[in-house]
């Protein structure tokens, strides 16, 4: 049909002449014009023709041009295609002839043409014609083309449209569609509709709800649903709608809306079911409490679920979740429990769904799910089994995962609501706890990241929003896990098969400080968030209760990130002027427990912590000022303000203990200073954090004068308790920086440090800063049994240990204090461990100084006090010889003999030095029981001094020990052994010493009587042992052995000059001088004494020409500026040795050349007196020194 009016169009269709005018006057573009007007009244004239003319004239626009340019022509043709309209039959004519019209109208637009247009439709409907299919699609077409003309048909046509309404009543559905589009179109104009009369309205109501009610095609169905969904843009017409109930006494019958919107819904077809739902969201968007108890009632919600189980289209499925949102606004939906019985199908849709690409539904499906979450009834559980719990973590750890991120944060707002106790299973699955919080805390730093890489200013606003979004959650989680820990009931409930409250406790801690921490400091240093730090610190606060055995070192990490001073900062900018209340309760709340968290680890005392945790709990609320301001308020006096002020104090403390200085040392010390000098009375915990904040800040000001010493003093005098707390090593250190506080307050401050455990390495340091700590701790370690006491003895035994307690510098008034605190210990006869300590630190720091009259009192006193102890004494008495020992070695010689005399006119100390030389298994004992009898026998030697008990001496057993058990001997007391035997050996005969000689035969052989009392034997054993000594690597026992073997080869050329002979010229004492030289490939000073020893004794150079002329050699070849002191002083005496004995011209020239080399240098400073601990054992080094006396 279509290709046969193309192809009559294109011939001369009006070459018959119609119209009597016919000619070039109303031709245009090969159409005459007359012909067409006329054409379409002629009942003769075909269909066909009649749509080839219209379809030509549509063509050409001049043609339709003439055939307006006359109103009566014009007028003329619009009525005939009117009748057209009406009476034609052909539908393809229809369809023309509703364009040419509609055309028409565009072509002259003209209000009065529309009214005509209007009129003469209205004309034909009350003439008892229908109203046509044909006639209706005009006129919607028409409404499309005008859309003002929809407010003229509901003011001055209202008559046309009460016609197309009534049509609604008309059988054929076809034409109740097109009306139902008219009365869209009208709908969709709201000038329109707020003409329309009220009766209309309602009118038009109930024929929509009728025609659904009896419809039986799609198409109807559709548009009839459209025209209710447009009605619904309006409150007062959703009313209405509503509010028809079955027909009532209205002659036409109709179903309720919530009715037949739930028949629809029942349908198969997609598209009924979409807009059937989404005429409910247009009803239930005005007024959802209003309305959805009748479509709850009516079982929607049911159907709805029913459509969302059975799987269908993302346009649906959105339409659904959104129908659902609104309805669970009525608690009518969850007490009804569509809640429990929908939230299967729902997490089992968005399971489907989340694997999907539609993120619309994924966001509307999860919304819908946090809505249930969030307002369903905690009395009834929506997982009631372990399984269906896991089932919606399922999904919401997918949400969550989503590369989309507001599909992600969508899951994060359900997973918060998702982890309150009321939703939780029996038992409460830690497991799946644990995922959600993973997978969240995964997003947070993902984000985190992605905004620390990216600068656009979009992005901050992004990662303020979900780091809101994901510290929701995570405090939903600490809260929850919080109530598990303290609830009874979830306590006992929880399933421990794979996580446990203590590893989940823990998760909770580590997500805090490696994702929370990073991302809120991140985002505070753009912008304070109310929000987002009210939720962050509320968590931070869980961790105290979660975690306590963890927030020792958690507590000082936060205070040294700064977190004392990012809260005080924020309270001051956002809580100031009462703002922000439930912020400023959530950061009180935080710095209380952060606090008391720092300070528990300071403070012990439990009425301490108690009244500081009442300080801060009653100022911290008001603590709303900047840091700046805090100095003003400390200088501020009146009683009001009083625990502010504390407050201050200590949060200042906390601040600078764990380094975060948010105000100047210098601004700190003197507002500090100030405080406490117009502060009376203060606390023990308050002026322990002043004398801190003094001690750390006190290199920013100057050196305090006396009045502000006295009034620190007078503070401490007031405050007793104060040293009964472990005060820190800064303020002890400042305490003994003024000789003032630390004459009164030294000790006592020890006290309350050494009560406690403290490090020893510490106090050491302490010691060694400040000498006068070192009388403090002797006061407290010689003060009674207590464990501050045992502690000082520990401290002071590390210090004796220490090598820098060689070097230790006390000042001789110090000194001068030790000694008489020794003395008065003594004097009060207190035998404690402290004792012992006294007794080793005053053997230690005892100088070379020419003693007073208090030495040799304290000489008495100790003298007498060993005349006091048994052997079984074993510590004590260690500490008397040590300190016997060392006064002796470092007495001046003017006043040895005096010392001599005095200890031995001590019967009781010969007879336990016997003791122990003869029973004794103690080591150290031992060693210092043969050093002190060492240095009795050369002074009462050296000075005839009268003996009134000797001390009996087995010599054998000491040689046996050097010869065969040395291996099995402590060093120590081999070095002592050999240093007892040189004695021994130097003296020849002693009045103190009663050698036992049981070991030698009788009768005595000539041998061994003229080596009485060690025998020949002996001297050969000796002999053996020190030679295997002196290939030793320890300096101070090759030193001690050469020494020995000096004084043993001294000895037997007194007594037998052959075996001294004969011993000398042995080869494998030439081993031994070639295994000391070549040690190194350096001169050491024993090689070279040793030598010096072998050329004296054997009497001439020529016998060890070899050795020397080496030693000249190596002297040569390294320089005399590259020998070390001891290798210099040791040449210079054995070349003059040398020379003495008249060696051969051209040697004696070449030492004589080396010796003037070295005349040049410095001398050698001797370290003769020098004191040295090896255990609890003093050693003077001059006995264990190479021997500097000529042979």
């Amino acid at each position: 049909m279509s290709y046969y009016v193309e192809t009559m169009s294109s011939l001369d269709v009006f070459c018959e002449k119609i119209h009597d005018a016919h000619g070039p006057r109303w031709e245009r573009g090969g159409i005459c014009v007359a012909c067409v007007a006329e054409m379409m009244d002629r009942s003769d004239v075909s269909a066909v023709r009649k749509r080839a003319a219209l379809v030509s004239v549509m063509r050409v626009d001049a043609a339709r041009e003439l055939l307006y340019c006359e109103e009566q022509r014009r007028t003329h043709f619009i009525s005939s295609l009117l009748k057209t309209l009406f009476s034609a039959v052909d539908s393809s004519l229809l369809d023309q002839t509703v364009q040419v019209l509609v055309q028409v109208t565009l072509d002259v637009p003209s209000q009065a043409l529309l009214l005509f247009i209007l009129d003469q439709t209205h004309s034909r409907w009350s003439d008892g014609e229908r109203a046509s299919l044909s006639s209706v699609m005009f006129l919607g077409k028409l409404l499309d083309a005008h859309p003002a003309l929809s407010q003229t048909l509901t003011s001055s046509r209202l008559c046309v449209l009460e016609c197309v309404c009534s049509a609604l009543l008309v059988s054929d559905e076809d034409v109740k569609a097109a009306v139902c589009y008219v009365m869209f179109r009208i709908w969709s104009s709201s000038a329109a509709v707020q003409t329309l009369p009220d009766t209309l309205r309602q009118r038009m109501c109930v024929l929509l709800l009728h025609t659904l009610s009896h419809t039986h095609t799609t198409a109807l169905t559709v548009n009839c649903l459209g025209v209710v969904k447009q009605m619904c843009q309006y409150s007062d017409v959703v009313c209405v709608l509503m509010n028809l109930k079955d027909g009532g006494e209205d002659p036409l019958l109709y179903q309720p809306l919530p009715l037949i919107l739930k028949k629809l819904l029942l349908s198969a077809q997609d598209s009924l079911q979409v807009v059937s739902v989404r005429c409910v969201c247009a009803v239930l968007i005005h007024a959802p409490l209003h309305f959805s108890s009748s479509f709850i009632q009516a079982d929607l919600p049911e159907f709805l679920l029913e459509v969302i189980s059975g799987g269908c289209s993302d346009v649906l499925l959105w339409s659904v979740f959104s129908c659902l949102l609104l309805l669970s606004e009525d608690p009518l939906f969850f007490s009804q429990c569509h809640a429990v019985y929908g939230v299967e199908p729902l997490v089992r849709s968005l399971k489907e769904t989340l694997g999907k690409s539609n993120t619309e539904v994924q966001k509307k499906g999860l919304e819908l799910l946090t809505v249930i979450l969030d307002r369903q009834p905690a009395a009834v559980r929506l997982f009631p089994t372990t399984s269906e719990f896991s089932a919606v973590c399922d999904v919401i750890v997918e949400g969550v995962a989503s590369s989309c991120l507001q599909v992600s944060m969508c899951a994060v707002r359900a997973a918060a609501v998702l982890l309150r106790p009321s939703h939780q299973s029996s038992p409460v699955q830690l497991a799946d706890v644990r995922r959600i919080v993973e997978v969240v805390m995964s997003k947070l730093t993902e984000q985190h990241h992605k905004h620390s890489r990216e600068s656009c200013s979009g992005s901050k606003s992004v990662t303020a929003g979900v780091l809101l979004q994901t510290l929701t959650c995570f405090d939903a989680a600490c809260r929850l896990v919080q109530a598990c820990v303290c609830d009874s009931s979830l306590k006992d409930g929880v399933c421990s098969s794979q996580e446990t409250l203590e590893s989940v406790c823990v998760f909770l801690l580590h997500c805090c400080d490696a994702a929370c921490i990073p991302a809120v400091t991140g985002v505070c240093e753009r912008v304070s968030s109310p929000q987002v730090l009210q939720l962050f610190l509320s968590a931070l606060s869980c961790q105290f209760s979660l975690c306590p055995d963890l927030m020792t070192s958690f507590s000082r990490k936060l205070a040294a990130s700064g977190f004392i001073r990012l809260t005080l900062e924020s309270k001051a900018q956002l809580c100031s002027g009462n703002r922000n209340v439930s912020l400023n309760q959530i950061c009180c709340d935080f710095l209380l427990k952060l606090c008391m968290s720092l300070i528990s680890q300071e403070h012990t005392c439990t009425s301490e912590l108690q009244d500081v945790e009442c300080v801060l709990q009653e100022s911290l609320p008001s603590l709303c000022c900047c840091a700046s301001d805090w100095l003003s308020v400390l200088s501020d006096f009146p009683q009001s303000l009083r625990n502010t002020q504390h407050c201050l104090i200590y949060l200042l403390h906390l601040s600078v203990l764990h380094g975060d200085r948010f105000l100047s040392d210098s601004a700190v010390f003197s507002a500090v200073l100030r405080f406490v000098s117009c502060v009376q009375d203060l606390p023990a915990s308050v002026l322990s954090s002043v004398l801190y904040l003094l001690s750390v800040t006190q290199h920013a000001g100057p050196r305090l004068d006396t009045v502000c010493v006295s009034v620190l003093s007078r503070a401490l005098s007031s405050c007793p308790p104060l040293f009964s707390l472990s005060l820190p090593l800064s303020v002890l250190s400042f305490i003994f920086l003024y000789p003032e506080l630390s004459e009164r307050f030294g000790a006592p401050a020890l006290t309350g440090r050494l009560s406690e455990e403290t490090e020893e390495q510490e106090l050491l340091e302490l010691i060694h800063t400040h000498p006068p700590a070192l009388l403090a701790t002797l006061a407290v370690a010689c003060d009674g049994e207590s464990a501050a006491s045992r502690s000082a003895v520990a401290v002071l035994q590390c210090f004796l240990r220490s090598a820098d307690s060689l070097s230790f510098s006390g000042t001789s008034d110090l000194c001068d204090q030790i000694r008489s605190v020794l003395l008065s210990v003594l004097q009060r006869h207190t035998h404690t461990d402290g004792l012992s300590v006294l007794l080793d630190v005053s053997s230690v720091i005892h100088s070379s100084a020419q003693r007073e009259h208090t030495d040799f009192r304290l000489l008495y006193h100790v003298s007498n006090l060993a005349g006091k102890l048994d052997s079984s004494d074993s510590k004590l008495l260690l500490s008397v010889f040590n300190f016997l020992y060392c006064f002796l070695s470092v007495c001046p010689s003017h006043a040895t003999d005096r010392a001599v005399s005095l200890l031995l006119g001590n019967v009781r100390l010969m007879e336990l030095l016997e003791e122990v030389l003869s029973a004794s298994s103690s080591s150290s004992l031992l060693c210092s029981c043969l050093l002190l009898l060492s240095s009795l026998t050369l002074l009462q030697h050296k000075h005839s001094a009268q003996v009134h008990r000797s001390v009996s001496v087995d010599l054998h057993q000491i040689i046996r020990r050097l010869a065969f058990s040395k291996r099995h001997t402590d060093t120590l007391l081999i070095k002592c052994s050999v240093r007892f035997m040189q004695v021994c050996l130097d003296v020849d005969t002693s009045a103190l010493l009663c050698v036992c000689d049981a070991a030698l035969q009788r009768p005595l052989t000539s041998a061994d009587g003229a080596l009485h009392p060690i025998g020949h034997s002996g001297a050969m054993s000796l002999m053996t042992a020190l030679s295997a000594l002196m290939l030793m690597t320890q300096d101070l026992m090759v030193s001690a052995a050469l020494n020995c073997l000096g004084s043993l080869m001294g000895f037997l050329r007194r007594r037998s000059p052959d075996t001294a002979q004969h011993m000398v010229c042995q080869p494998w004492m030439r081993f031994l001088l070639f295994s000391l030289l070549s040690c190194d490939q350096r001169l050491r000073p024993a090689a070279l004494q040793l030598l010096t020893q072998l050329v004296c004794f054997s009497g001439s150079v020529s016998h060890w020409r070899t050795e020397v002329e080496s030693v000249c050699e190596e002297t040569e070849k390294q320089g005399a500026t590259n020998l070390t002191d001891d290798s210099t002083h040791t040449l210079r005496r054995m070349f003059t040795q040398c020379c003495a004995l008249s060696p051969p011209g051209d040697l004696r020239m070449r030492m004589e050349a080396i010796q003037e080399s070295l005349r040049h240098l410095p001398p050698s400073e001797s370290s003769s007196r020098h004191m040295l601990r090896v255990g609890r054992v003093s050693v003077c080094l001059s006995d264990f020194t190479v021997s500097t006396q000529d042979l």
